[in-house]
């Protein structure tokens, strides 16, 4: 269903509610922002969820960038809605409080917000992340985290004590990021020493660019995944050594390809998360779609390319080629949903470019020498 942005205006009261509703979130599907803004406002004037139409509106003002409109929306819900029976942070002070953050999301949102521990801790009287058991070996080694528990079989025998209690993605929120202060800190994750010794990768040919790929992202959103097949023209570039990062099921249609890389990496599970952020520190790319490996490299520094769905996470804003999230990213998206073509025809220029530098800089130091 189309509408143009004027008949928004003019023709409202020949719309229901809910086609009104309907066309703005088609419009925000479709990432174009400034119609579906005002969309969800004429959506809500007509009478839509309250509640519905400012987060949507919310994501609108994230994928623009424009952070201090969205936690606008944040107030509002707020404000709005019923104290939290779980008694989640409310806006109140929590300076010189004990202070609980919960991981309740994907990795990756842990990975990307636990950036805000050293602020926390400057306020709290006492800081514990409570994070998912596959994080709990990683978690400690993220600056300012010390106290971190888990659930399940492995949570302690007794929750310290805690008078706020946050949910880890509330954190940009509560202090209300601004885009221009981003990245908070460039790298933010440090491994220890002996990790990095046990993890570093092999090479053949010191000369190559050591190249991490990730292709299959979580099976909650299957858009992100890039059939693997697709990258095959990838995978032959030449002057480069590629190492398997995939995790779950899907890291062993690495053996069906018929030109493939050595496999080093060790699978995605709860033992070996340290393990691949080990690896990751010592490549010089990572390769891969919307999923853990891209978080672990912003947080470690490491160049990452990133190929994202057209209709992005938040996260990633819209049409940007980077991140101020973390600065060691680049962004390669579709055109159009579901086509990985240009995004895997960009990826390939951009890197047999790079692999050629490499080789380049590497003759020329050694006709110098």
């Amino acid at each position: 269903m189309r509408v143009s942005r004027q008949r928004f205006a003019v023709n409202l009261d020949l719309l229901t509610t809910e086609e009104v509703l309907a066309q703005a979130e088609a419009r925000l599907q479709a990432r174009v922002l400034d119609a579906a803004l005002e969309g969800f406002k004429a959506a809500e004037h007509a009478g839509a969820d309250f509640a519905r139409c400012a987060a949507a509106r919310w994501l609108c003002h994230m994928l623009r960038g424009d952070f201090a409109a969205a936690w606008r929306e944040s107030d509002g819900i707020r404000a709005f809605g019923a104290p939290d029976p779980h008694r989640f942070w409310q806006g109140e002070e929590f300076a010189g409080k004990r202070l609980i953050v919960r991981c309740l999301h994907g990795l990756g949102d842990a990975v990307q917000f636990l950036r805000y521990a050293p602020a926390l801790r400057a306020r709290a009287a006492s800081l514990t992340v409570e994070v998912p058991p596959a994080l709990l070996e990683l978690a400690p080694m993220f600056d300012g985290v010390n106290e971190v528990i888990t659930w399940g079989e492995r949570a302690p025998a007794q929750v310290p004590e805690w008078d706020v209690q946050m949910e880890i993605n509330e954190l940009p929120y509560v202090f209300r990021t601004a885009a221009v202060e981003l990245p908070l800190r460039v790298r933010y994750l440090r491994l220890p020493a002996a990790l990095l010794r046990e993890s570093e990768p092999r090479v053949r040919d010191e000369g190559s660019l050591r190249v991490g790929v990730v292709w299959a992202s979580g099976e909650w959103n299957p858009a992100r995944s890039v059939p693997l097949g697709l990258l095959r023209e990838i995978l032959r570039t030449p002057g480069c050594e590629f190492w398997n990062l995939q995790g779950g099921q899907q890291r062993e249609q690495w053996s069906s390809l018929e030109h493939r890389a050595e496999l080093h990496a060790a699978a995605v599970c709860e033992s070996s998360i340290p393990h691949l952020a080990g690896v990751i520190a010592q490549l010089d790319l990572v390769i891969t779609p919307d999923t853990l490996a891209a978080h672990l490299a912003g947080a470690l520094g490491t160049p990452a390319w990133v190929m994202l769905e057209y209709a992005a996470d938040w996260r990633w804003q819209h049409a940007r080629t980077d991140s101020p999230w973390y600065r060691s990213l680049r962004l390669f998206r579709q055109r159009a949903a579901g086509d990985w073509s240009g995004v895997v025809r960009e990826i390939r220029q951009a890197l047999r470019a790079l692999a050629s530098a490499k080789t380049t800089n590497r003759l020329t130091e050694q006709s110098i020498a």
